[in-house]
This record gives C-alpha cells, sequence and structure tokens, in this order.
C-alpha cells in the first residue's frame, strides 16, 4: 500500500483517498495471468466504509493478447480491455 492519503471534508463527513498496489489477476477469453494493480481506495473513517473508484494496470504479462479481458482483486472485478499493447478500464 502507499502511503500517498488525502483527506477531503464535505457535508461534515471527512473522507480519505490513499493509493494502493493490490494483486489481481486477469482472465480472458483462453488466458488466465496475474497482475498489479494500482487503485484509488476512497475510505469514510467514521463509517468504516470503503470502495475503489478507479484502477489501472501497471504490471501484466506483455504476451498478453489485446482484448477484453476482467479483472479480480479485493473481491472486486472490473472490466478492462487490452488495445495495441495499452490497458483500458470501463465497461466494454
Amino acid at each position: 500500500m502507499s502511503s500517498d492519503v488525502c483527506q477531503t471534508q464535505r457535508l461534515g463527513m471527512i473522507s480519505s483517498r490513499e493509493t494502493v498496489m493490490l494483486s489481481g489477476t486477469l482472465r480472458g477469453a483462453t488466458h488466465e495471468a496475474s497482475c498489479i494493480v494500482r487503485a484509488i481506495k476512497v475510505s469514510l473513517p467514521n463509517l468504516d466504509i470503503w470502495e475503489y473508484v478507479s484502477a489501472a494496470i501497471e504490471r501484466a504479462p506483455s504476451e498478453l493478447p489485446d482484448g477484453p479481458y476482467n479483472v479480480s482483486f479485493e473481491g472486486r472485478t472490473m472490466k478492462v480491455k487490452k488495445v495495441a499493447g495499452n490497458w483500458v478500464m470501463g465497461a466494454f
């Protein structure tokens, strides 16, 4: 985990945003591989609530072909796509 933490106060609630590095798994078609995910975690410490608001694939095997994948990390799954060798997050 990174120590890059930012706190914001809105409507009387304090939220914390931090960049974290997590182990993940990419799955697509007939391929499965480990990867590292850089995610932004937003927490409401007073309520003990948190969620990931964005994520990016940081390290993955370069030999994975372009196409749609699911990346799973920390019990969450997000859709990603490899296009021209680059990873793109979003619904596909």
